[in-house]
């Protein structure tokens, strides 16, 4: 079973620290180890050395530390021995973890350019960029849209267009109601045929009222005195003419079957109108597919994908304003009795500073961060004087030293 070093090895017992470099007593160093004379002959040998308690119980010491460590916060904790610090290296620091974004890093874990915190619950925000709520309520899927105004929309598409179908082509059509039926036509009408002309003709009764007649096979002949009426037998009347009723008046109809019923019509044909031709409209579900809803879009262009630019926060921290628009400004700052150290605000490492003299000339130097001086050059007295400065390990502590001649009174940056 593993073994989780919450308390170091020999914590309240006797232990001395191992130093790093080779001892000239070839005593034990973590560069060496045990050197030769661990092994030489106890009994024989006068140079042989001992394996010292208290140095054994320094190293065991010093490993089961280090291991507790990464055990307990997942990374080794920041030191100032540790430095400096490679680039992307992972550290832990007062209750965060921090990875180095420069290459031999002196700064203390701090948010800016040298360190990034590293969370496990980040969030959009603390990048500057936008939550997937957000986005979707902004920001639409990357396609190839149609600009706005382009398309119809289906409540537009709707009221323009009727489903698409295979309509009769466009035509002079006769209005439903504007024709009869079968059943009204041979409710009104009768069969084409050659009829007798329309006439006085002589009835049933006329043939039984006791006039003289003459019959023959097919006529009768009627004497009344000065003329003669030729009457046809009733036989010949039924043969050659329909019933007595009313009928149509002669026209040239169609025949039985060649017009089509209301109900034939009605599923026939649609409503004379002017329809649009057939395929020149999209069906809901084309219209669907090949369309999005309508709305305000971006004008087609090539744009970056998300994430393949900088936010302007991440911009303005990684970066520095053009030279054109830096300014001269003055931060705030402490300047003490002896004007040796200077306290800032803000980080002033890699910064212009402009250090103002007595006689209100000023003199420019670049912070350089830790363990590395920075030189101002001083004149006065005729001649040029040489101090040099260094800053803590956050850049807000500046110390000065001018042997020989005074310390500025304010200080100034271009940024």
């Amino acid at each position: 079973m593993t073994t989780i070093f919450k308390t170091p090895f020999a914590t309240q017992g006797d232990k001395a620290s191992i130093p790093v470099e080779i001892q000239p007593d070839g005593s034990v160093s973590y560069t060496q180890g045990y050197g030769y004379d661990y092994e030489r002959d106890q009994v024989t040998d006068p140079a042989a050395k001992d394996i010292e308690r208290e140095k054994m119980n320094g190293i065991f010491h010093d490993i089961t530390e280090a291991v507790g460590e990464i055990q307990s916060f997942g990374f080794p904790k920041w030191a100032e021995e540790g430095k400096p610090y490679a680039i992307r290296t992972i550290v832990y620091h007062k209750n965060k973890v921090w990875q180095s974004k420069v290459e031999n890093n002196n700064i203390e874990p701090i948010a800016g350019n040298a360190w990034a915190e590293l969370k496990a619950d980040a969030t959009a925000g603390d990048v500057g960029a936008y939550s997937k709520g957000e986005s979707d309520k902004r920001f639409q899927p990357l396609g190839n849209y149609t600009p706005s105004g382009h398309s119809y929309s289906k409540l537009e598409t709707d009221t323009k267009y009727q489903p698409k179908g295979n309509y009769a082509p466009a035509g002079n059509y006769a209005n439903k109601g504007d024709s009869y039926t079968k059943t009204e036509s041979d409710g009104r009408y009768q069969a084409k045929g050659s009829y007798q002309p329309s006439g006085d003709y002589a009835t049933n009764t006329a043939l039984n009222s006791g006039l003289n007649y003459k019959f023959d096979k097919s006529n009768v002949t009627q004497s009344t005195g000065t003329s003669t009426v030729h009457v046809m037998s009733q036989k010949a009347s039924t043969d050659a003419f329909q019933p007595k009723g009313s009928y149509q008046p002669s026209g040239n109809y169609a025949l039985a079957g060649a017009s089509y019923t209301k109900i034939e019509s009605d599923g026939k044909y649609q409503p004379k109108g002017s329809y649009q031709a057939s395929g020149y409209s999209y069906s809901k579900s084309e219209t669907d597919t090949k369309y999005q809803p309508k709305g305000n879009y971006a004008p087609a262009g090539n744009y970056a994908n998300k994430g393949d630019s900088y936010t302007k926060t991440e911009s303005d921290d990684r970066y520095e304003k053009l030279g054109n628009l830096k300014q001269f400004k003055k931060p705030a700052s402490t300047v003490n009795a002896d004007k040796t150290i200077v306290k800032f605000e803000s980080n002033m490492i890699g910064k212009q500073l402009f250090a103002i003299a007595s006689d209100s000339r000023a003199y420019q130097f670049t912070v350089l961060p830790s363990p590395y001086t920075s030189t101002i050059l001083w004149y006065g007295g005729g001649q040029f004087w040489g101090s040099t400065v260094t800053a803590s390990s956050d850049g807000k502590t500046l110390t000065i030293h001018h042997p020989g001649y005074t310390g500025p009174t304010d200080m100034y940056v271009l940024e």
